[in-house]
């Protein structure tokens, strides 16, 4: 493919030099708008034809056919030339067809191209294959230069027929032998190819914003390099007479400017790319034409033009071209097929004839001064920043519309939205649904509900299960002041279920104009005990903000003595019974009674347990923070205890760090601080959260940063520093290459001992273990960038490189290399494409390798800094070693562990290296 595009273009710089020769020496340059319009129109003409023989002819026959027939028409020319048949129109028409066969066959090779390799190849080799045609540029510009001056143009064109027709049985071996079934980049999967096509070109590109900018973006160059052109022609022909030197003048400088496009591609592209970005490289030639035309504006000479023909020349087959070839890359396979040809043909040669149409009709008409076509390219540069930026825009959208469309059945967030629900059937479940269904979705509405809702839900305070009825008149609150209130007040009496009647008894004081008075003198000496009992607790709560209802009712007394009576074992107490009143000592805050609360935090009933944490809670008393701390390790307690600990807000964070009590707390604890500290949202609990987030453990990590990406602490003032965090991103890499170093050095060292089948077997897992930390280690780096970068961006990244489809991660990781901050990009993306892309090898890793290249080093760091996990499975590599002995010192410490199994397994290990058999 390489000497396929070097053959093309080297015919292309034969060619060009010649005829632009001939026709400005006969015709001058003031005949080249004329040239240009019709270019412009003569592509649209044809592309009429050529789209409709897409459909009927494989572009392998269209691409043949098209080299014969370019090689038939240089060797008429050479005909013309040798007996001299010149002509206006015989010039006009080699003029118009050089011009398109520069941009048709071209496109015909990229189309080829892209049939040929998939979008991972394509990425990989397209810029090795560019340099073939930069390389045929030079090559064909030098030999023009060479053979024009030896033997004259005639012998340049028969020697063009000739070697364009060599790229036909390259097509033939390409097509039997490389051509495989495309892949679309959009989904993944294999296509095959079509021999029509539903939407014309012009159809597909205006249904795609992407295409549409595209397509302007390149008619804007286009018009900007004809502008160029004539500017430089002209001068060059007013300077030079004869033909021969005139060819030779354009030879060598062409020749050079592609010299310079090979240097540039060679030696900047790569570079320029990976710290710009594809469409941020897109503003390089703007704005290099826009410095050259300012200096021509101040120094009118052919100097200045050939710089600034230098510029586009060279930055245009290299950089520019780059920029284009990549920003169509996430283009699904069969629209780009179809569009390209239309953007690289039609669109360019319109535009073409838009650039001659200004010369004829704006600065020839109007007589204007040449030095005006510069002040008309300073404002189409303009438009055409304007328009890269727009099309950066598409070019995001589209890799979003692609990674989205291909991941689309993953729940991203893993919860579906209330929105979701709604649209759903409300009512159907407000209806018919069952008890958990109805609880659940009542507790999701929250104060979304609409009015159509509302008399379903009061209906539900006749559903026969109290868990319904209690979960309805919480959802009541939400209702206007007073709504049934009537159906509520009856639930007292009739209903003996405890939640029900404090819920009812609840809403009847807080939402209804029902003074305090009538309900406690009516319900605190009830003969029932479940309606005194909730009375006592709905007067403990409202004492809480209300102090006089303690003495006016003998609150304190009441608890007393309700507390003997629990505690007489002769009489016995429900559970239900006993969690209520925990929870109303903890409204009540007698410091007294608090005692009673620390008897029930260690019930062995679940029921009763959850609600001495409650109480706990509830009582704001700081001495329970650390009976509550250890319980966020018990799965079924932690969501209540979150919640209490929720109830001490700054206390919490301030006793963790004050009292140094967060060094000495068990790991298992540790992991579900973030949870709890979310739920305090301020600046005390984002130093902690901070503090965890550079915890040695990775897990530990990823629930700290989790935690803070889903608070958005800009909401209490906190911004978070943008240098700090990718700080930590860098770190986290740091951290990742450490453990991958350490993978290699423990995978070599296994190799080597295959005689011990246990040691071998541990060390299996050991790298096991570490891997799960690398795929959590990835994550936090998206949760970090998440913290400063778009939060729908990292996620729709993340979950695009987790995709099993190889294009769908190819994408992900090219539209995450175009949002990353240049400083992260160097070291982030060569980890992501190991991590995601497994043949892909880091290459700085050397460095790190060195340090780790010894398994006593890597097993002696894990001991050290690993969770208790990796200690463990490190532990079990050296429990099965034979010789121990050089790693006393890394077990002494482990011995006096928190974790009981790490501490009997570092002294077991010190105990055999002490007594070997």
């Amino acid at each position: 493919m390489q000497l396929y595009i070097f053959i093309v273009i080297s015919v292309l710089l034969m060619v060009k030099p010649t005829i632009s020769a001939l026709f400005l020496s006969n015709l001058g340059a003031s005949e080249l708008p004329n040239a240009y319009l019709i270019v412009a129109v003569t592509a649209v003409l044809s592309s009429y034809f050529y789209d409709k023989s897409l459909r009927f002819f494989s572009i392998k026959s269209i691409a043949i056919v098209t080299l014969l027939f370019f090689s038939a028409c240089f060797l008429a020319l050479g005909f013309i030339i040798q007996y001299q048949l010149n002509s206006d129109f015989i010039l006009y028409a080699y003029y118009v067809s050089v011009s398109l066969f520069g941009v048709l066959v071209t496109s015909q090779f990229w189309i080829i191209a892209n049939m040929v390799y998939n979008a991972r190849e394509a990425k990989r080799l397209f810029g090795f294959i560019g340099s073939g045609a930069i390389a045929g540029g030079i090559f064909g510009g030098y030999l023009t230069t060479i053979i024009s001056k030896a033997f004259g143009n005639l012998y340049v064109i028969y020697l063009a027929s000739g070697l364009i027709l060599v790229c036909i049985p390259i097509i033939f071996w390409v097509w039997n032998h490389r051509l495989h079934n495309t892949t679309d980049i959009q989904t993944g999967k294999s296509i095959k190819q079509k021999k029509k096509r539903s939407q014309i070109a012009v159809k597909i590109i205006f249904k795609s914003k992407h295409l549409t900018y595209l397509a302007l973006t390149v008619g804007v160059s286009v018009i900007m390099a004809k502008l160029v052109d004539y500017q430089f022609s002209d001068f060059a022909n007013l300077k030079i007479q004869d033909p021969n030197e005139l060819a030779s003048f354009f030879g060598f400088w062409f020749s050079s400017f592609n010299v310079a496009s090979l240097l540039i591609q060679l030696f900047l592209t790569n570079r320029l790319l990976a710290w710009l970005g594809v469409t941020s490289n897109l503003l390089l030639l703007p704005l290099g034409i826009a410095m050259g035309c300012l200096l021509f504006l101040v120094f009118p000479e052919l100097w200045v033009l050939i710089l600034l023909k230098g510029v586009d020349g060279s930055f245009k087959q290299s950089i520019n071209k780059a920029a284009v070839e990549l920003s169509i890359m996430p283009i699904p396979y069969e629209d780009k097929k179809q569009a390209k040809s239309f953007i690289d043909v039609v669109v360019d040669s319109i535009a073409t004839g838009i650039a001659g149409f200004l010369l004829i009709f704006v600065v020839r008409g109007l007589d204007l001064h040449e030095h005006y076509i510069t002040v008309i390219i300073l404002f189409f540069l303009f438009v055409w920043i304007i328009l890269i930026y727009q099309l950066r825009n598409a070019y995001f959208d589209t890799f979003k519309t692609n990674i989205l469309s291909a991941i689309g059945n993953h729940d991203i967030d893993g919860i579906k939205t209330l929105k979701k629900a709604l649209h759903a059937s409300v009512i159907k479940v407000l209806t018919s649904g069952g008890e958990e269904e109805i609880i659940n979705l009542l507790e999701r509405l929250g104060d979304s509900i609409t009015d159509v809702h509302k008399p379903h839900i009061i209906k539900l305070l006749d559903h026969p299960s109290n868990l319904v009825k209690a979960a309805a008149i919480k959802e009541i609150y939400y209702f206007k002041h007073g709504a049934a209130a009537s159906k509520v007040n009856k639930l007292i009496e009739v209903n003996n279920d405890r939640e029900v009647v404090y819920e009812a008894m609840e809403y009847m004081l807080l939402h209804t104009k029902i003074g305090e008075n009538n309900v406690f003198k009516k319900y605190l000496d009830h003969r029932k005990k479940y309606i005194a009992d909730a009375a006592l607790l709905c007067l403990a709560e409202l004492a809480v903000d209300n102090k006089n209802l303690v003495k006016k009712y003998g609150l304190h007394e009441r608890l007393r003595k309700r507390i003997k009576a629990i505690e007489d074992e002769t009489v016995s107490h429900s559970k239900e019974e006993i969690a209520e009143f925990l929870v109303t000592v903890g409204y009540a805050r007698f410091s007294e009674f608090f005692e009673f609360i620390k008897k029930y935090l260690k019930s062995d009933t679940a029921y009763i347990l959850k609600h001495a944490i409650k109480a706990a809670g509830l009582s704001g008393h700081d001495e329970f923070i650390k009976d509550l701390l250890p319980r966020l390790n018990q799965e079924e307690l932690r969501e209540v205890t979150i919640s209490a600990l929720h109830s001490f807000g700054n206390h919490v964070p301030n006793y963790l760090l004050e009292y140094g009590v967060y060094e000495n707390l068990d790991s298992k604890v540790k992991k579900h601080l973030p949870k709890v500290l979310a739920t305090i949202k301020n600046r005390d609990s984002l130093k902690l959260l901070i503090r965890l987030g550079i915890s040695s453990d990775p897990y530990m990590r990823f629930e700290a940063v989790k935690v803070m990406v889903d608070l958005h602490f800009q909401d209490i003032g906190v911004k978070m520093d943008k240098d700090r965090v990718f700080e930590n991103v860098l770190k986290e890499c740091e951290f990742y290459l450490q453990r991958i170093s350490i993978i290699k050095t423990i995978q070599k060292e296994e190799e080597l001992v295959t005689e011990n089948t246990a040691l071998q077997i541990s060390m299996e897992q050991l790298v096991h273990v570490i891997q799960e930390e690398l795929d959590c280690s990835m994550h936090v780096i998206f949760e970090i960038l998440s913290l400063v970068l778009n939060e729908d961006d990292m996620e729709i990244a993340y979950f695009g490189l987790k995709d099993e489809a190889e294009s769908v991660k190819v994408n992900s990781i090219e539209f995450l290399d175009n949002i990353l901050h240049v400083s992260l990009k160097a070291e982030l993306i060569p980890i992501v494409e190991y991590h995601f892309i497994e043949e892909r090898e880091i290459q700085d890793l050397s460095q790190v390798q060195a340090k780790f290249s010894d398994v006593e080093i890597c097993l002696i760091t894990l001991l050290k800094d690993g969770n208790v996990t990796l200690k463990l499975a490190a532990l079990h590599v050296l429990e099965n070693m034979p010789d121990a002995s050089g790693y006393k010192n890394a077990l002494k410490p482990l011995t006096r562990h928190a974790e009981a199994e790490i501490s009997n397994k570092a002294h077991q290990i010190l105990n055999a290296i002490k007594r070997p058999d």
